[in-house]
């Protein structure tokens, strides 16, 4: 076991909590601490995409996966089980890839809550706020009725289990582990300097 690559990983781990715990503590109840949010959660995506096998014409190619891959991949992953599982009103099942479009696309890459345009995203599919519950079904909320409402501090301490499990997984799997540390010592976040 290499004590430094763990030293790293709880250093990065520690890092990202203060962060969170920053944007928590300075919330205004505003859109921005869904900003600062979804750029995390972008992130922190990324540090698990990996090059996958592709068939292009007839031979086979690597290539590194779409964002929307390694984002919902992320999501379904190392969030809590009810966001892989949530079931929209409408039958749709798919509230990572709408969280793709609408947090990663629409809010982290666009500043706006509408995705990706001709995409898979669906205007609306995601509200956010500053309430107390989280993944709530909106009643007829506009402009449909096949929304969810994503709260705040209940998402951000979401985000901060899907921080826990990502490095608890990297710890046993020596794999992960070393593309963690490469992305985060290739490209730190905000501020941090790992030694």
């Amino acid at each position: 076991m290499n004590l430094e690559n763990n030293d790293e990983l709880e250093k990065f781990k520690s890092y990202m909590h203060e962060r969170f715990n920053e944007l928590e503590r300075d919330s205004r109840g505003t859109a921005w601490d869904f900003v600062g949010l979804s750029v995390s959660l972008d992130y922190l995506a990324s540090l698990t995409k990996i090059k996958v096998k592709v068939k292009v014409k007839t031979k086979e190619e690597l290539r590194w996966q779409s964002g929307r891959e390694y984002f919902t991949i992320f999501i379904n992953k190392f969030f809590p089980e009810a966001y892989s599982q949530f079931t929209y009103r409408n039958g749709s099942n798919d509230l990572p890839e709408q969280m793709y479009r609408t947090l990663r696309c629409g809010l982290a890459h666009a500043f706006s809550l509408y995705g990706e345009p001709g995409g898979h995203g669906r205007t609306g599919s995601i509200m956010i706020g500053h309430g107390e519950g989280n993944l709530i079904p909106a009643q007829n909320a506009p402009p449909r009725d096949d929304t969810v409402i994503l709260n705040f501090i209940p998402f951000i301490n979401d985000v901060r289990t899907a921080l826990n499990n990502l490095i608890e997984a990297a710890r046993s799997d020596p794999r992960l582990k070393e593309r963690l540390l490469e992305r985060i010592r290739a490209q730190p976040p905000l501020q941090l300097i790992l030694e």
